[in-house]
């Protein structure tokens, strides 16, 4: 046996031993170079073996890291429409979140803690300052489409990511949430069926669930997203009426999918007149030069019905989101109007203030830096305080991360005792409709903090995981 053979053996014995764990960077070809006493050429070719085999995989050009061989829900078999019935776990997630004295880091919150954020409120504080004071201000409604000078600039920020669009497509919304909720209800009826990824975001289920309406549930993979093959051979068999994902730092997942996959979708729901609801909502926090293509981006017949607000990026509790309606712009225009006629004026006065000046690219590349360094201490963390049967995503944007634990443990049961310690995690079960990712947690590292409370929490959470790994009972079935 050569000696790039032997150094290959013993990395893929550490490799299954969870001496590396999956997602974790391997050495440095310079460093285990040094450390094995063997050639840069011989590191390189064992690296080249382990690749081969899928045990490894390339990392943002900078090494290699140990690939997730645990499978993401993986079938052949055709999905069947489910209705949605996920209960009030996810409102449970969402109000923990607001407990000033625990842990947060399940609910999807940014961090709040930067200038731009108390900018925006200043120049809120102004509108209302100056509409109370205005003798000549009358009575009016805002127009159910939004404030004009709004939708340009939304318009324009989307022409400079590389989108092709004008302010006559754009809607302004009362959050993502909102806007993807117009777009099921502009395209699709209650009874319908529509194409989901999973696990996806539990919002967006709660929604359809709301609606009346079924999901056809897609398995994803961590690298490409959506099986684009079952997606075909379910169109076949399913009278689907709109395919809802998203693409770009997927919630819960942290994926973003390739732009070779992005066309082949825009491809399958060209043949079948289907429309796209694209949530895009995590779009812009990229770590890398620049941000992902959006499918609005390839769009060239208006079927994407694009969606995104300021909630992820400034603060939750902006309520303004938008959506390039493309083709569907009367229809959702009409389901704005008899839902909630209009957002409020003065909030869309202030936005349009805030977005005129360079305040929000100057927040977002300073978000982009804080986020990237809060992924890698979390994961620090986790390394060094969890067990090794854990795997971890390695998203290269936005603020969550999905964990992958040991197949018989209950990750409900786990979020019930993190919330008694006061540390609030998002439970996998809520993140599909036959609660397939049970024993999978997703983690918030948005207002991750490298003190005492935090770090004592992430051991609080490897105890517990480490308890349940060790007892075959803790899967709460007995």
């Amino acid at each position: 046996m050569n000696k790039h053979q032997q150094l290959s053996q013993l990395l893929r014995r550490q490799i299954i031993q969870s001496q590396f764990r999956p997602g974790e960077k391997l050495p440095s070809i310079r460093s285990l170079s040094q450390q094995t006493k063997v050639s840069k050429n011989t590191v390189i070719s064992a690296y080249m073996t382990l690749e081969d085999e899928g045990l490894i995989e390339p990392h943002n050009r900078s090494g290699f890291i140990v690939r997730n061989t645990q499978p993401v829900v993986t079938s052949n078999e055709v999905p069947v429409p489910r209705e949605v019935r996920l209960g009030a776990t996810a409102l449970s997630v969402i109000r923990a979140a607001s407990d000033l004295d625990g842990v947060a880091l399940g609910s999807a919150h940014p961090a709040v803690q930067f200038p731009a954020c108390r900018k925006f409120y200043r120049i809120l504080a102004q509108e209302a300052h100056s509409f109370a004071n205005d003798s000549k201000v009358g009575g009016h409604y805002t127009d159910p489409s939004g404030h004009l000078p709004l939708r340009q600039l939304l318009a324009r920020r989307m022409c400079l990511q590389g989108d092709t669009l004008s302010a006559d497509e754009v809607i302004v919304t009362n959050g993502t949430m909102e806007a993807i909720s117009l777009a099921l209800q502009s395209v699709s009826s209650a009874g319908d069926i529509i194409v989901v990824e999973k696990p996806a975001y539990y919002g967006s289920l709660n929604c359809i669930e709301a609606l009346g309406m079924k999901v056809l549930e897609i398995p994803c993979h961590q690298g490409t997203g959506m099986d684009l093959e079952l997606l075909r051979k379910a169109l076949l068999q399913w009278p689907v009426k709109a395919i809802l994902v998203n693409p770009t730092f997927n919630n819960p997942m942290g994926f973003s999918m390739p732009a070779s996959n992005r066309l082949q979708l825009l491809q399958i729901a060209a043949t079948y007149d289907l429309p796209i609801i694209e949530d895009d909502t995590f779009g812009e926090l990229y770590f890398g030069k620049s941000r992902e293509p959006t499918l609005k981006q390839f769009d060239q017949d208006g079927r994407v019905i694009y969606c995104n607000s300021l909630s992820k990026t400034l603060h939750s509790d902006i309520r303004l989101g938008w959506a390039a309606s493309g083709r569907y712009f009367d229809q959702m225009t009409y389901m704005k109007y008899v839902s909630s006629l209009a957002s409020p004026g003065i909030l869309q006065f202030a936005v349009a203030r805030f977005l005129a000046g360079n305040q929000y690219e100057r927040h977002l590349r300073r978000v982009r830096r804080h986020y990237n360094v809060a992924r890698d201490d979390i994961i620090k963390a986790i390394y060094r305080y969890w067990p090794k049967q854990i795997s971890i995503s390695q998203p290269a944007g936005g603020f969550l991360l999905w964990c992958t634990l040991p197949a018989h443990v209950d990750g409900d049961k786990l979020y019930q005792q993190a919330k008694v310690m006061g540390i609030n995690i998002t439970p996998g079960s809520l993140l599909s409709c036959n609660k397939s990712f049970k024993h999978c947690i997703r983690l918030n590292f948005a207002t991750w903090q490298n003190n005492l409370m935090f770090v004592d929490a992430m051991k609080e959470l490897g105890r517990l995981i480490a308890y349940a790994i060790e007892s075959p009972s803790y899967s709460g079935h007995s």
